[in-house]
C-alpha cells in the first residue's frame, strides 16, 4: 500500500463518512486502499476542537483510540464530560492540510553557508550597478539558482539586496505633462528626412543598419551632456561627453568617427541614423556629408515630436546609463575617460537577448575585431 501519497478531499469525505457510520479503521483503509496508519495520522493531525469551557480538562484518554474523535461517544452532548471535544470535518481538514503544505514549502532550499555566499555575490554585483542577469551569468559556477528564483528571494526579503535596490523594480512617480518641450528648431526643413521617409527608405532597403542617436539629458546648470549612439541589433553603444553641445559639435563627432574607421567602413556600417528633434541635431548636411570626399556618407531621419517609442532602443540604453549617471545629478565633473570607462562596462555586460553574450562580443563577431578597435577608443589593456 502507498503510505506517502497526499490524501485528497474526496478521500477525506470517505473518512468522515466512515467515522459517522462507526466503521472500523481497517474497513476505511481497504475502501481507500490506504495504510491504516495514514488514515489514523490524518484524523489525529486534522481533527478540530468543538467545545471549550472554563473547567475544560485535557484530552480524553479515549481519543487515543480510533476513531480519535467524539463523534460516537455517548457523553458527547453530556454536561458531565469536561474534556475537550473533537470532530473530524472533511472540508476543514482539507483546508488545514493545504495551509500546512504551503507553510512547509516557505523559505529557501539552501543551507546557511551557501546562502551567505549567494547573498554576498548578489550584494557585491549590485554595488557595481550590475543587473541580476549579469550577476547570474558571471557567477554560473557559484549560483545554481535561476534568475526567477533570485528575484523571488529579493522580493521576499531574504537577501541583503532589497527590491528598492533594483533599477526598475520601484514604480516611477507620475510624470507631469503641464508643458511640452518647446523645440526652437521647428523652422528646419526636414523634407525627405521625416519618420515616414525613414519607413519608406527601410522598406526599399531592408537589412540595413539603423543607428539611434540621443542626448542623455543634463540639469540646467550643466555645461556638459552625454551623447549616446547605439546599434540596437547588437546592443553596441558609443558614449561621448560634449561641452556646450551644439549642432556643429555633433557633426564633429561623426567627422572623427569617419576618420577612425574610414569613409568606406562608415558608409557600410552607418547607413542610417535615427534622431529626435533636439536643436543639436539640426546640421543635416554636416552629419550626412563627408568632409573628406564631399559625398553623402549616411541618411538622417527625424522622429515625430513627443513619440519616443519611434526610437525605443536608445531610450532603453539611456535607462541603463542612468545607473552610472543618475538623473538630476551633475555630469560636469566627468572627463572623457570617466565616460569611456562606463562605456566599456556597458559593452562588457552580458545581454539576455544576445543569449548571454556581451555587445562587444556580438559586434566583433558580426563586424570583426579590427573594426571594433577602430570605432572605439579603448585603453591599451582592453586589447589583452
Amino acid at each position: 500500500m502507498k503510505t506517502w501519497k497526499h490524501i485528497n478531499l474526496e478521500q477525506r469525505k470517505v473518512i468522515s463518512s466512515g467515522i459517522a457510520h462507526n466503521d472500523k479503521l481497517i474497513e476505511i483503509s481497504e475502501r481507500l486502499s490506504l495504510d491504516p496508519r495514514s488514515i489514523s495520522r490524518e484524523v489525529r493531525r486534522n481533527r478540530i476542537p468543538v467545545d471549550y469551557s472554563l473547567d475544560t480538562k485535557p484530552e480524553c484518554p479515549k481519543l487515543d483510540r480510533w476513531p480519535l474523535v467524539c463523534t460516537k461517544c455517548k457523553l458527547r452532548y453530556s454536561n458531565n464530560c469536561h474534556y475537550i471535544k473533537f470532530k473530524y470535518d472533511a472540508q476543514q481538514a482539507q483546508n488545514k492540510a493545504d495551509a500546512n503544505l504551503i507553510n512547509s514549502r516557505k523559505g529557501i532550499d539552501i543551507d546557511s553557508e551557501e546562502f551567505n555566499q549567494l547573498d554576498s555575490i548578489i550584494k557585491k554585483g549590485m554595488d557595481y550597478k550590475k543587473s541580476i542577469y549579469q550577476i547570474k551569468i558571471e557567477n554560473n559556477d557559484k549560483i545554481d539558482k535561476s534568475i526567477t528564483t533570485l528575484y523571488r528571494y529579493i522580493n521576499k526579503g531574504y537577501l541583503t539586496t532589497k527590491r528598492i535596490d533594483l533599477p526598475y523594480a520601484v514604480k516611477y512617480k507620475k510624470r507631469k505633462h503641464n508643458k511640452k518641450y518647446d523645440y526652437s528648431n521647428n523652422e528646419i526643413d526636414r523634407t525627405g528626412h521625416t519618420y515616414l521617409d525613414y519607413l519608406s527608405y527601410v522598406h526599399k532597403n531592408p537589412n540595413v543598419n539603423v543607428w539611434q542617436l540621443d542626448f542623455l539629458g543634463a540639469i540646467k546648470t550643466d555645461s556638459k551632456n552625454i551623447l549616446s549612439f547605439i546599434l540596437p541589433e547588437v546592443h553596441f553603444t558609443l558614449l561621448d561627453i560634449i561641452t556646450n553641445p551644439n549642432s556643429h559639435k555633433v557633426a564633429e563627432f561623426f567627422d572623427e568617427l569617419e576618420k577612425k574607421i574610414g569613409t568606406e567602413n562608415f558608409m557600410e556600417l552607418i547607413p542610417i541614423i535615427l534622431i529626435d528633434r533636439d536643436p543639436c541635431f539640426t546640421d543635416i548636411e554636416g552629419i550626412c556629408f563627408s568632409k573628406i570626399t564631399g559625398e553623402e556618407r549616411c541618411k538622417l531621419f527625424f522622429c515625430d515630436p513627443y513619440v519616443s517609442n519611434q526610437k525605443p532602443n536608445v531610450e532603453n540604453i539611456n535607462k541603463q546609463i542612468r545607473k552610472f549617471f543618475p538623473k538630476g545629478k551633475s555630469v560636469d565633473y566627468l572627463s572623457k575617460q570617466d565616460v569611456l570607462n562606463k562605456n566599456i562596462t556597458l559593452l562588457n555586460t552580458p545581454i539576455k537577448s544576445l543569449d548571454g553574450f556581451t555587445p562587444k562580443e556580438a559586434f566583433k563577431t558580426v563586424y570583426g575585431e579590427d573594426l571594433f578597435f577602430k570605432i572605439f577608443d579603448v585603453v591599451n589593456d582592453e586589447r589583452k
